[in-house]
């Protein structure tokens, strides 16, 4: 399917958008929010929006990166839509909260984009995500380990974020663009090795798609499976979280250390908010001793008198 056809294929089956929405674009100048814009665009009478818009964060990373805000605004104003632009210094706050730069502008960004849907009444925020960046997020989380939460990836649609490129491909996106003589800002940190996704992107997959030129889809259909067990453990986890948690929100460690080991580790991660399987394995032996883990952000977990303490 083309990249329309994949998109109005996802919205049917899905429903991301509702009818009369006011959708906010994650928009970075990129061959991928340009896309976005457009076929949202292009498909604005299937979808019904009552607007659309765009949200630009300048990370401060790069020294082109005050040309690219630009190019957005340009954008913007040709167009004629509503822009909202802000700047962060992102390395300052990684360094800060003891973060990775990617985590860091990750974090940076949807912070300011659910700040605009607050303040400006928008519903949704649409961001350029597409099959690609799936799987590359599924290895990121195989190589980091993590149970399905994590290799399941992402979502079509996670609360007020949503992913009409889900299923479209890197190279159709980019086919898309050229075929309708698109403009867009190359972003040359794309390329660098400072970030762990690079690696993924440009060193492993090319030697995976060797082996299996179709690996998107395949990890698609994969994911889909492990998707809707997920779904059923989460249901189960969250009921049993209520069983074994007190008035306090403490753990009591007898009750879930007769439970299942998977379940076991389910409910440290719903209670924590963890997804990396190391730091929730390391907790999850303290039901059986006493101590206490540095589980990063400030927080430490005390295995105390039966009880599991969350301590910030």
């Amino acid at each position: 399917m083309s990249v329309l056809r994949k998109v109005v294929y996802l919205q049917r089956k899905y429903c991301l958008i509702p009818s009369r929405s006011r959708i906010l674009i994650a928009f970075s100048g990129g061959v991928d929010s340009v896309v976005l814009y457009t076929v949202l665009k292009e498909l604005s009478h299937f979808f019904d929006f009552k607007e659309i818009a765009l949200a630009h964060l300048n990370h401060k990373l790069r020294e082109d990166a005050d040309k690219d805000e630009e190019f957005c605004k340009r954008f913007a104003k040709r167009e004629g839509v509503r822009i909202f632009v802000s700047s962060a210094d992102t390395r300052a706050f990684a360094e800060k909260e003891g973060l990775s730069v990617e985590e860091a502008g990750r974090r940076l960004r949807y912070e300011f984009f659910h700040d605009i849907l607050k303040k400006e009444g928008y519903d949704l925020i649409a961001t350029g995500h597409h099959l690609n960046d799936l799987a590359e997020t599924i290895f990121l989380w195989l190589i980091r380990g993590s149970g399905l939460e994590g290799i399941t990836g992402f979502e079509p649609k996670e609360g007020k974020v949503i992913r009409p490129l889900f299923l479209a491909k890197k190279d159709e996106i980019r086919k898309f663009a050229l075929e309708r003589g698109l403009e867009w800002v190359e972003d040359v940190s794309n390329y660098s090795f400072e970030f762990v996704r690079n690696k993924i992107r440009h060193r492993i997959m090319p030697v995976v798609k060797e082996i299996n030129p179709s690996v998107e889809d395949t990890l698609l259909a994969f994911r889909d499976i492990l998707a809707e067990e997920n779904k059923f453990m989460d249901a189960v986890s969250e009921e049993l979280l209520k069983r074994v948690t007190d008035k306090e929100g403490n753990i009591d460690c007898k009750l879930l250390r007769g439970e299942h080991i998977a379940l076991q580790r389910r409910v440290i991660k719903r209670w924590l908010g963890l997804r990396e399987f190391r730091k929730i394995e390391q907790v999850r032996k303290l039901l059986f001793k006493g101590g206490r883990i540095n589980i990063g952000g400030g927080r430490e977990v005390i295995s105390k008198g039966g009880k599991l303490y969350l301590k910030s």
